[in-house]
């Protein structure tokens, strides 16, 4: 899963690269993005117009809690997910993601592998190589409140790991390239069957994975450390 990531980018960056026409005030520069809170979504009006705008990250489907992620293999079976598929494409902007690496303590050099004892994870910053910012496939859905306010939420689409990173990191988010995001925001797309070749994971060559504090862990802690890359000892 995906339940955390970083966006180290002011919103002149994100309207350069994502080609921003329209956008609200929000909160950029965010160096450890948690579930529910409020993150920025790139997407497009009926009239193809590019809005930069905000959601919260996690919809509140009746048959999970807080979905913030979102199984690209199965988004065609739930109607849940097939409504926002045919209108409610989104990319959400991140510069990477953290997961969690189990770590082993070696007491003695030559004891047997299974008889090590595990320690805490550690904090793995996860990065697109030469990609300093780049979208992730996402889906979004709009409603009115009770008060008449619109309300929105949205939710990462992720696939299977692959390499060395599956071991401890079992999905991963849909990293969109160019073309991909074109037709991902596209409002007059509505063949899944056409946007499936873009949901890929990325090949580890693709990726930088480094170290980072383990104060990622409290989601109240948002500092520029966050993505800072460690000595481990």
């Amino acid at each position: 899963m995906c339940t955390r990531f970083s966006l180290a980018s002011d919103i002149s960056e994100l309207k350069q690269h994502f080609r921003i026409e329209k956008h609200f005030a929000l909160d950029a520069k965010r160096y450890n993005i948690a579930p529910i809170q409020s993150i920025p979504v790139v997407r497009n009006d009926r009239q193809g117009v590019r809005i930069l705008d905000e959601a919260r990250w996690g919809l509140f489907p009746f048959w999970a809690k807080d979905s913030v992620n979102a199984d690209a293999g199965t988004l065609e079976s739930k109607p849940f997910f097939k409504r926002m598929l045919a209108s409610g494409r989104c990319i959400i902007p991140c510069s990477g993601l953290y997961g969690w690496e189990q770590q082993e303590v070696y007491n003695n050099p030559r004891q047997r592998r299974e008889e090590n004892r595990p320690r805490q994870p550690r904090a793995m910053h996860i990065q697109v190589q030469g990609r300093p910012l780049f979208g992730m496939a996402g889906l979004y859905e709009e409603w009115r409140t009770p008060e008449g306010r619109l309300a929105r939420a949205a939710t990462i689409v992720t696939v299977p790991a692959s390499g060395a990173l599956s071991q401890w990191q079992e999905r991963v988010p849909v990293v969109m390239d160019e073309e991909g995001m074109e037709d991902w925001l596209h409002p007059s797309i509505r063949d899944f069957s056409f946007l499936r070749r873009h949901l890929q994971p990325l090949e580890p060559f693709q990726l930088r994975i480094y170290p980072v504090s383990n104060a990622v862990d409290d989601e109240q802690y948002e500092a520029p450390d966050c993505i800072k890359e460690i000595q481990l000892a």
